[in-house]
């Protein structure tokens, strides 16, 4: 990789991080983390037989923000200053997690294009309108219930270009159309940046 070439790569984490940044601190959304979009690798046993479907796409974590610690209070609030804030612990677990395009809430919300919210009532109770969502998509992440017990209340799930927006709030935070648009211009304008595309090499699925 040339110079030229690695500044462009620095420039685009430097602009997925403030971008993602700017999202928290101009609203009421604690964290945010932006899942690219990028083929599976191909594993191949002694025999040369490969593990895993070929040709599949896998959601992987890209860059995250989350506020500084204590920005949740309530029951899951830590007691003791010495141990970790419970909402950016289950932040940082999120950095290791995959998932299926094309499967459960959060990769059918990125091969549909679409987004979609959920509340920490609709963890708790089978019947409501804010269960709508368990009709068309599978339930939610498992670990999101760490996240609802640490404090999170809402959870929304945006395609946004060649990747997932996910946002989580200490808070509840109504659907909004205006600002689903605003997310994806946003992410979406990221890869025609400097009138070069230089962030598509970075959102883009790896060849």
């Amino acid at each position: 990789m040339g110079v030229v070439e690695r500044s462009r790569e620095v420039m685009a984490v430097m602009a997925l991080h403030e971008a993602l940044r700017n999202v928290c601190i101009s609203s009421d959304w604690t964290y945010s983390v932006f899942w690219t979009i990028r083929p599976r690798p191909r594993l191949r046993g002694g025999l040369g037989c490969k593990a895993g479907d070929e040709g599949s796409l896998m959601l992987m974590w890209e860059d995250g923000y989350c506020r500084p610690a204590g920005c949740c209070s309530g029951d899951a609030a830590a007691d003791n200053k010495n141990e970790e804030d419970p909402v950016r612990k289950a932040f940082r677990k999120m950095s290791i997690q995959l998932y299926n395009y094309g499967e459960g809430l959060m990769g059918k919300v990125a091969s549909d294009k679409c987004h979609k919210w959920v509340f920490r009532e609709s963890s708790e109770t089978e019947v409501g309108p804010l269960n709508y969502w368990q009709s068309s998509f599978d339930s939610h992440p498992p670990e999101w219930m760490d996240q609802f017990s640490a404090g999170i209340q809402t959870i929304a799930v945006i395609q946004a270009g060649h990747g997932l927006l996910q946002l989580g709030s200490c808070k509840i935070v109504a659907e909004d159309l205006h600002f689903v648009l605003r997310m994806r211009y946003t992410f979406e304008s990221l890869e025609n940046q400097a009138g070069g595309g230089f962030l598509s090499q970075t959102f883009a699925p790896m060849r």
